[in-house]
């Protein structure tokens, strides 16, 4: 049962409890952009995208299932378990850090370009980009799987073991010297 403040919620943005609670699927694009925050229990499956780029954070147990692009592009922190499916692209770009244990499944691309350092045991596979353009280093055990672009501009250093798999185009602007045996399978070039 829902509290008066989730039924409120509902009300207002048109949805019924059991899209609410993610028990049914929103078959079209959710767009919650002027919101600066959501309900507890809000976690929704969505077919297409869902836009909340108004909020600075979200609860505990949101990990919403997008079938589009998911846009969280103001959030500063997230908790620990957010973990979201999402089918196109998940922008995170003002996060500056995140939680152990953050590896959601992304069909597209993953916009974290703000953040400033990566856990241990951090390794996306991503069909589209991957965008770390602030950090400057990376822990070992390192190694993603990127269809596109991997962005790491800023990377000032790379530790030995390092050899991501990139579909495209590698961004290592700032390296300084690269270690014995580094040796990438990149798709097109590397910078």
């Amino acid at each position: 049962m829902l509290t008066p403040e989730q039924i409120a919620f509902c009300e207002t943005h048109k949805i019924t409890e059991a899209q609410f609670l993610g028990e049914e699927e929103i078959n079209d694009e959710l767009d919650l952009d002027s919101l600066t925050s959501i309900p507890e229990g809000f976690n929704p499956k969505v077919s297409d995208s869902l836009y909340l780029s108004g909020l600075t954070s979200i609860p505990e147990g949101f990990n919403p299932k997008v079938g589009g692009n998911l846009y969280l592009s103001h959030l500063t922190s997230i908790p620990e378990g957010f973990n979201p499916e999402v089918g196109g692209d998940l922008y995170l770009d003002s996060l500056t850090s995140i939680p152990e244990g953050f590896n959601p499944k992304v069909g597209g691309g993953l916009d974290l370009t703000r953040l400033t350092a990566i856990p241990k045991g951090f390794n996306p596979k991503v069909r589209g980009f991957l965008h770390l353009n602030s950090l400057t280093s990376i822990p070992e055990g390192f190694s993603p799987e990127v269809g596109t672009t991997l962005n790491l501009s800023s990377l000032t250093s790379i530790s030995e073991g390092f050899n991501p798999k990139v579909g495209k185009k590698l961004y290592l602007r700032s390296l300084k010297s690269i270690p014995e045996g580094f040796n990438p399978e990149v798709g097109e070039i590397v910078r």
